[in-house]
């Protein structure tokens, strides 16, 4: 039982101390301001998706869905949409 927690506290240890010592490279500062407006922003292809017409309710993709004769993407999910659950 000794030898497991002391693995842990050792664990924890090494996971905390490797992780804080990369806090300074990450700082939002004037200086780094525009690296991570650069970074964050999506690119024109990240954004491809917003130029799809999507359809909101169901209804309404099945009536288009039969009129052109194609298929029908349903997503269903439960959950924050960013997978934030």
């Amino acid at each position: 039982m000794y030898g497991k927690s002391l693995k842990t506290i050792l664990l924890i240890s090494f996971l905390f101390f490797s992780c804080s010592k990369n806090l300074g490279e990450f700082q939002l500062n004037k200086g780094t301001y525009k690296m991570w407006k650069k970074f964050i922003k999506p690119t024109k292809d990240e954004l491809s998706w917003t130029q799809i017409p999507w359809l909101t309710t169901f209804y309404d993709g099945l009536i288009e869905s039969d009129r052109q004769q194609k298929p029908v993407l349903l997503w269903v999910m439960n959950g924050h949409p960013l997978g934030c659950t």
